[in-house]
């Protein structure tokens, strides 16, 4: 990706701009994931999403990396050269593995220096992978510079989702795709009721300003956007697979938006 020369590259991560806005969410995030075992060494990182046994997040990762292997048969099924941003992109395992499935470049962006840092000196040895620190909003990434944007697990820290998905957009080529995966989705119903949820776990955990930061998006935020559903929890095999099975497979759905502009 040519356009990051442009960026000074520090510990491994080109900071595009803008990211500083964030230092209180990224210090208040990082607290969180401490208290919650969610940090970990680079050997650990470099195994993702494979944990031990006794992680305390271990049917979690299952269920990351059965959405994760769904993602990859997907992009490896497409011809020529995907240029890819994972937006939300954390210590970095799930663009290792983007990289690994597609023929281009794969960025990855976050505004959590740390991990980013963390993600640049486990994975940012090949060739086709780069990290960057940075707002989206901000106008480092160019229009149209992109094949695919994935947002795995990062969705509910954007306040407004429209906004968010008009401005990925503009980042797409023509017949581009954002794909959002590991991400909750409520109706009208239910959605004070998990924003409650959300507030009471952040004040048992000991801190509370995180459900500040923690957002519960609408399945109607998005229809404007016509996505299509890849992969729907509530079908028959994923509930078989649960009910039946006992196997923890992902309990989110998998949306698809085409960037149809020409």
């Amino acid at each position: 990706m040519p356009f990051l020369s442009s960026y000074p590259k520090i510990e491994g991560v080109h900071h595009l701009g803008g990211g500083e806005r964030f230092a209180g969410l990224q210090q208040v995030y990082l607290r969180v994931r401490e208290m919650e075992g969610r940090l970990y060494d680079d050997e650990v990182v470099r195994r993702l999403p494979l944990v031990s046994t006794d992680d305390p997040h271990a049917d979690e990762w299952i269920m990351r990396a059965d959405s994760a292997q769904r993602l990859r048969a997907y992009l490896e099924q497409r011809e020529g050269v995907v240029d890819v941003l994972d937006l939300g992109c954390g210590n970095g395992w799930l663009t290792r593995w983007l990289a690994d499935a597609v023929k281009g470049a794969v960025l990855g962006m976050d505004i959590n220096l740390v991990e980013l840092e963390q993600a640049a000196r486990v994975f940012g040895a090949r060739e086709n992978l780069a990290f960057a620190y940075g707002d989206v909003f901000e106008d480092a990434l160019p229009d149209a510079g992109f094949d695919i944007v994935i947002m795995a697990a990062s969705l509910q820290y954007f306040a407004d989702a429209a906004r968010l998905i008009r401005r990925l957009l503009r980042l797409l080529r023509p017949q581009g795709e954002i794909h959002i995966l590991d991400t909750p989705f409520y109706d009208e119903r239910s959605v004070d009721a998990a924003r409650a949820r959300t507030q009471a776990y952040y004040a048992r955990l000991g801190a509370p300003e995180m459900a500040s930061f923690y957002h519960h998006h609408r399945w109607s935020d998005l229809s404007s956007f016509a996505p299509a559903l890849l992969y729907d929890p509530t079908r028959l095999a994923p509930r078989l697979r649960r009910s039946l099975l006992n196997q923890p497979v992902s309990p989110f759905p998998w949306l698809r938006i085409v960037q149809v502009d020409a």
